[in-house]
């Protein structure tokens, strides 16, 4: 019998979310789910594939004030829909889709995903992050079912916000195939000379303050005094940027940095890239370190909350905490920065010298990079949509 599913998101434009819920979409097969996307932005733009029927819901408010009303019509809205819907289960994607989720059930069965550490994030977003904090307290043992992304998201939900209803821990689906047949596609002239002669290090994120890019600019600056060659290729677009690039001109380093802006094929560059650099300050399960492992380049990344520990050192303590660089099964970690925003050519952290030298490690120790390309394809098809589908659907038809 086929199962009518919807899928609750604020949009289905740039980002981790949508990226895993069309992953999720597209591995389900067309003869056992009826798929429906229930977007809240009326009218927002789709980036992703997903096979799915589409409905809108209404504006997004642009005042407090504005912001306010537009959830409460969100509510009416996603409650007729619903009604009017008669689906199986609806499964929603982050604190404000889950939240409008649980609040409008109406039969069918709920769940509900976390894709970050919501202590963390939530600070950062500030009057509307307390907000958040008391509705997860309020609403989120009310869903049918909770999943989360990582170890440690499920940790942060018990600890901080007193969830004590069962939490499923399913890691994001990736197509591993398509991510390995983009990565094989021909640079153009122009990009082939940006890796000539360079040791070049990629990193692919918004340029948010969350991503922590200027420790990553910093890190360039100090491999430049024993690398010449060194360059940094960042592909992403954000609010940050201008700073950043002011960054590189305090810091001398504005040739060996570059801006490549959003790419809608990053995976050609991180294939041919020498070293993927991840330099977040706190990540849910990094989306970006599985397409990187898919894509054979080797990993030096910061061992931020949460998911680069658990994909990287595989299996070990997400407890550990480290004060210098750690080569792990799959690819190096550096100690966590301390998420100051330091736009200034003062001394490097000891964090940031830690990343230089774990970055330096890995460009020198040819055995050592030889074992991750030959791991990290083989690793990157633990976490193929085929496998991890498997688990949506028991949740699904549960």
């Amino acid at each position: 019998m086929t199962k009518k599913i919807g899928f609750l998101l604020p949009n289905f434009a740039e980002g981790g979310m949508p990226k895993v819920a069309s992953n999720i979409l597209c591995g389900l097969d067309d003869h056992d789910y009826e798929k429906h996307l229930i977007l809240l932005d009326k009218g927002s733009e789709i980036k992703y594939e997903h096979g799915a029927q589409v409905t809108f819901a209404v504006n997004q408010g642009k005042s407090k004030i504005g912001k306010v009303f537009a959830y409460l019509n969100r509510i009416r809205a996603v409650r007729k829909i619903k009604q009017n819907g008669n689906f199986d289960t609806v499964i929603s994607f982050g604190v404000t889709s889950n939240i409008i989720n649980i609040v409008t059930k109406s039969g069918e069965k709920t769940i509900s995903t976390e894709h970050n550490i919501k202590s963390i994030e939530n600070k950062t977003w500030g009057f509307f992050g307390k907000i958040y904090d008391v509705l997860i307290k309020l609403f989120y043992n009310k869903s049918d079912e909770m999943i989360v992304i990582s170890k440690v998201m499920k940790q942060d939900l018990i600890e901080n916000y007193n969830i004590r209803k069962d939490i499923t821990i399913i890691n994001n689906p990736h197509i591993i195939n398509t991510i390995t047949q983009k990565s094989a596609e021909p640079l153009s002239k122009e990009e082939e000379a940006l890796f000539k002669d360079k040791a070049t290090l990629v990193t692919v994120g918004r340029l948010t303050y969350a991503k922590g890019h200027w420790h990553l600019i910093r890190v360039v600056a100090e491999l430049k005094k024993s690398i010449p060659t060194i360059q940094l290729l960042i592909l992403g677009i954000g609010e940050m940027e201008e700073d950043l690039k002011r960054l590189t001109e305090q810091l001398g380093v504005e040739e060996n940095v570059k801006f490549l802006g959003f790419q809608s094929n990053p995976y050609k560059f991180i294939k041919n890239a020498d070293v993927f650099v991840l330099s977040s300050l706190f990540e849910g399960f990094p989306n970006v370190l599985i397409e990187t492992l898919a894509c054979g380049t080797p990993i030096v990344s910061a061992d931020c909350k949460s998911g680069p520990r658990e994909i990287l050192d595989h299996q070990k303590d997400i407890t550990k905490q480290i004060h210098s660089y750690e080569v792990c099964k799959y690819g190096i970690l550096t100690p966590e920065f301390d998420g100051e925003v330091n736009l200034t050519d003062n001394a490097p952290t000891q964090a940031e010298l830690e990343m230089a030298l774990g970055i330096k490690k890995l460009l020198s120790d040819h055995k050592l990079y030889n074992e991750y390309e030959n791991l990290s394809k083989q690793v990157a098809q633990e976490y193929d949509v085929s496998k991890i589908i498997k688990q949506y659907q028991q949740a699904f038809n549960s």
